[in-house]
């Protein structure tokens, strides 16, 4: 079986995933327009311009976030945040064409925008041309002074899935969480690679460190992880705690594909199958 064509629960999850980096914006921006004079200093006030837009994409306020960037980018035509930020927007509004424009003239402004970059990277990866989103993953994760670097690293594990280059995933996974031990996405997804190939040891490993994140900050179980931890309860033929949490994802996500995936293998007991979310 090739890893990277059916990754059960974690390629399902990839576009949110993705639109998380896009959006992992700074918090409320309340800074007013009263404040944004033609009086203040241009630089702080396309900065400004620029938070403001960004939020009001966070909130999917499209039409409001044009409006302050057409007035940064008045102010400053060539300015990367800027274009990059209204290449967002365009993007959101199936613009691809103008998005991509965008995307590049920022990158041609300012080569080492990190941020604009990885919203390229983003928007490549949407458009179905991993390889590009790749390369420009790539060139943002050697920023290492970029804050949200090791969410750089998990979009290169999911572009290498895409790729089918499972070792390469891995490796992207763990540096995530060499730069952030708390990523449960990442403790997820490296759970899951790890039982693809069998390697359960592994993937016990990292599911123990995911389960006691979940408990640490008070999370719920999502449905993704409790087929996680059955795959693996199953591979060590720990039939009790396999069947709570089968019973447990039933109660919990009744009507999702985790748990009929579940009830298939407690009938069936073959993991493999199941593991790839096939019936018989």
């Amino acid at each position: 079986m090739k890893v990277g064509t059916k990754l059960l629960t974690l390629q399902v999850k990839i576009i949110s995933i993705i639109a998380i980096l896009v959006l992992a914006l700074n918090g409320c921006v309340t800074t007013s327009n009263s404040s944004l004079t033609d009086k203040a200093d241009p630089v702080i006030a396309v900065q400004r311009y620029v938070q403001l837009g960004l939020e009001y994409i966070k909130r999917d306020e499209l039409h409001r976030a044009r409006k302050h960037l057409d007035r940064a980018l008045e102010i400053d035509p060539l300015d990367a945040s800027a274009n990059a930020a209204l290449g967002l927007v365009y993007h959101q509004e199936d613009e691809s064409e103008t998005a991509e424009m965008l995307f590049s003239k920022a990158l041609e402004s300012n080569p080492n925008f990190t941020q604009g970059r990885s919203y390229y990277a983003a928007f490549l990866y949407s458009e179905g041309r991993f390889d590009a989103a790749l390369e420009h993953f790539q060139y943002a994760a050697k920023d290492t002074k970029y804050e949200g670097r090791s969410q750089i690293y998990t979009n290169l594990a999911l572009c290498y899935l895409k790729l089918e280059k499972t070792e390469q995933a891995i490796e992207a996974y763990t540096k995530t969480l060499r730069l952030d031990r708390t990523n449960g996405r990442a403790l997820s997804g490296i759970t899951e690679l790890f039982i693809q190939t069998h390697d359960y040891e592994r993937a016990q490993h990292y599911y123990n460190r995911l389960v006691h994140l979940i408990r640490e900050k008070g999370m719920e179980h999502s449905a993704q992880s409790l087929w996680l931890g059955i795959r693996i309860a199953h591979s060590f033929k720990s039939e009790k705690q396999k069947k709570g949490l089968v019973m447990l994802l039933a109660e919990m996500y009744p009507d999702s594909d985790e748990s009929k995936h579940a009830i298939l293998l407690m009938n069936d007991g073959d993991l493999y199958r199941n593991s790839r979310g096939e019936s018989k």
